[in-house]
């Protein structure tokens, strides 16, 4: 069955599965799947450097590694919570909330995130920010130069919105918007936690993807679909990849 609104999802799952996971339980999963794909990322980077980096400003800005990485972390971080999940007594796909949503949901959504995107660019142009951060070139013309440009779109585009998505609007959604009352306030506090591990951009670039994390906090409630604000935060990061291709020329 298909979802097409948040009270459904919560009065679906409450009557069909048992319950998720507690406030401080669902932050423990986070924790552990986070401490074993940064371990896996550290035995990645261990193999793969090869004495390349000298420091984490070379990491940031080196395409392909951060490619590697971003697969590698996402995969462990999927696994972890799917078992987590299944721990739980449910279905993983039912308890991450993967379900197509409804047409007429998802629309809303869509045309929502295409005006944020290109309202925050005219504000960024405004203000005399940078459109398209050092990050963004430095992975960029790195990741070109090796010939490891389509890894990185597909990294960037596709893993880790998925990653990101199932993490944040699913696994920690499903633990803390446990009520009516509690969707706003879980959405926004799992915005904040989303924003504050992008720490390879500004201020302005974290405030950009707080306030993008509760555009797709609110299509996750709306439609009841984690895949909404999968393909959401893909279509963000395809329009911030096709900026930085027509930054850099």
């Amino acid at each position: 069955m298909l979802l097409t609104d948040g009270s459904n999802d919560a009065a679906s799952t409450a009557a069909a599965a048992p319950r998720p996971w507690g406030y401080v339980a669902t932050f423990a999963w986070l924790l552990l799947a986070a401490v074993l794909a940064t371990a896996a990322s550290a035995a990645v980077l261990w193999f793969t450097s090869a004495g390349r980096l000298e420091d984490a400003a070379d990491l940031m800005g080196d395409g392909p590694l951060v490619s590697e990485l971003t697969l590698v972390s996402t995969a462990v971080e999927i696994g972890v919570l799917a078992l987590a999940a299944q721990l739980a007594g449910w279905r993983a796909s039912d308890y991450l909330a993967l379900v197509i949503p409804d047409v007429r949901a998802a629309l809303i959504p869509v045309v929502s995130m295409a005006v944020f995107l290109l309202g925050y660019d005219a504000l960024t142009s405004l203000l005399n920010q940078d459109v398209v951060s050092s990050f963004q070139l430095d992975t960029y013309r790195s990741a070109r130069a090796a010939g490891f440009l389509p890894m990185l779109w597909i990294a960037f585009v596709i893993v880790a919105p998925l990653g990101e998505e199932i993490i944040f609007r699913g696994f920690l959604y499903r633990g803390w918007a446990r009520s009516p009352r509690g969707v706003a306030p879980a959405i926004a506090v799992i915005s904040v936690l989303w924003a504050m591990m992008h720490v390879q951009y500004d201020w302005f670039g974290i405030l950009q993807i707080f306030l993008l994390g509760l555009l797709l906090g609110w299509a996750r409630w709306r439609s009841g679909s984690t895949l909404l604000a999968v393909g959401l935060h893909g279509l963000a990061n395809a329009w911030a990849m096709i900026e930085t291709a027509a930054a850099i020329g």
